[in-house]
């Protein structure tokens, strides 16, 4: 019996994983999507939907270390959804240490079960068992910085320097732990769920399993957020009772950290599905804001007198690859390009509602920093009434130094790489002088 045959389930996994990564390698989309607009992903059982998930971010976290030993037993590339197989199997050989007839079985089963492509099962299977006989001592012959896109490669070298950038490429092969934020008392928080105490503020779990099983998730103690994304309304301090504006808010970890820290909060995205989530985390968590549905750019709100603007910036999200390792695959210089028009414009349109005295934030969840420092910059210089309110390294000490650039916050992922990591995130506030 083949092992698939023991596993109906399991080989639609691999069959479902395989056309996501052709999706977002073919067509640029982000994997959600791709999975979403997946024939049968829903219909797998919670089991193995994880299992997918395990074998596309193996692929995605290793992908050029993969193609690299790939390159050494293929005289020429086959079709992509053939490449996309081997890609599945080599990763299963070569990270996640599956015994090799198991995996050259299922992913020549896989094959053969595509009858466009069963004519490449002999490729398939002389491949993957080349893999197995020789392509490990490639594979540890190989480099974590093989793994960037090398347009990202570049640009990570030329903004932070090649030892940052190779320890970033590092951090990509990590599976990352869980933070959470909390409403209050985050230490007890931490002894409750056995978790890690970060920073005085987030607790961050190394073992995860259902999130919404664990405890205090029902009652709506806490939300998932990765510790970096925090430091933006962290670096606010005493909020409480004044009047805040969160732009592009969904999905809402912002939100809900200004809520809890007693704003009275208006939050504001164009995305009604994405809000939805916003809707139904703040009734988990008993929290209160103003939810409304309209686009930054065509919402005009007569009461410009906000003490606090948050932008949370549409972004190229390239920080944010230690979870989801397939957004470096997506992105392109152009996208990029694109985003940053859209920043200047949101920039523009924000700082409209920020009271003299008022504070604007923006922040992004990119490492690139014509996402970053740059469009801060060019903000300062286009418009005179703000300057920069600076973030120093006195609001949080457990940062390195390099993390402060002349006032501004730029998260790199290797930061507290000795408890996980974190996502690459950019912030930057300015106050309203008149």
């Amino acid at each position: 019996m083949k092992p698939s045959d023991q596993n109906p389930e399991a080989a639609s996994a691999r069959f479902i994983a395989t056309k996501a990564i052709g999706r977002v390698l073919g067509e640029g989309i982000q994997l959600e999507i791709a999975l979403e607009q997946q024939t049968g992903y829903y219909d797998l059982s919670p089991r193995d939907r994880a299992f997918a998930r395990l074998l596309i971010s193996s692929v995605f976290r290793r992908l050029g270390q993969i193609d690299l030993v790939l390159s050494k037993f293929l005289d020429r590339d086959p079709p992509a959804f053939v490449k996309n197989v081997l890609r599945l199997g080599t990763a299963q050989i070569l990270i996640l240490k599956t015994p090799a007839h198991a995996a050259v079985g299922e992913t020549v089963s896989l094959v053969k079960g595509h009858k466009k492509y069963r004519a490449f099962s002999g490729l398939v299977n002389a491949v993957l068992r080349k893999v197995d006989q020789k392509g490990k001592s490639v594979f540890a012959a190989s480099s974590p910085q093989d793994n960037l896109p090398r347009w990202i490669a570049r640009r990570w070298e030329k903004a932070y320097g090649k030892a940052a950038m190779r320890r970033m490429a590092l951090q990509l092969t990590q599976i990352p732990p869980l933070d959470i934020s909390v409403k209050k008392d985050a230490s007890d928080w931490a002894q409750k769920l056995g978790g890690e105490l970060l920073m005085d503020r987030s607790v961050r779990l190394s073992e995860i399993g259902s999130v919404s099983e664990l405890q205090g998730y029902e009652d709506g103690a806490w939300w998932v957020q990765d510790l970096a994304a925090s430091l933006p309304v962290a670096s606010l301090g005493d909020i409480s009772g004044l009047k805040v504006l969160d732009l592009c808010a969904a999905p809402g970890g912002k939100t809900l950290q200004l809520a809890a820290k007693g704003a009275e909060l208006t939050a504001l995205d164009r995305s009604g599905a994405r809000l939805k989530r916003v809707h139904e985390n703040l009734k988990r968590t008993g929290l209160k804001a103003d939810i409304i549905e309209a686009d930054v750019l065509e919402w005009d709100d007569p009461n410009r007198d906000y003490d606090i603007v948050l932008l949370d910036a549409p972004c190229s999200a390239t920080g944010t690859y230690r979870r989801h390792p397939d957004v470096l695959q997506s992105k392109s210089p152009k996208l990029v390009s694109d985003l940053v028009k859209l920043q200047d414009k949101l920039l523009d349109r924000a700082q409209e509602w920020v009271k003299p005295g008022g504070l604007l934030v923006y922040c992004t969840c990119s490492l690139q920093p014509e996402e970053g420092v740059e469009r801060a910059q060019k903000f300062l210089e286009k418009h005179d009434k703000f300057a920069l309110n600076p973030i120093t390294s006195d609001q949080f000490p457990d940062l390195p130094n390099e993390a402060f650039l002349d006032g501004m916050l730029q998260i790199l992922p290797h930061f507290l790489s000795s408890n996980g990591g974190m996502d690459g995130f950019f912030t930057a506030k300015f106050v309203c002088n008149f």
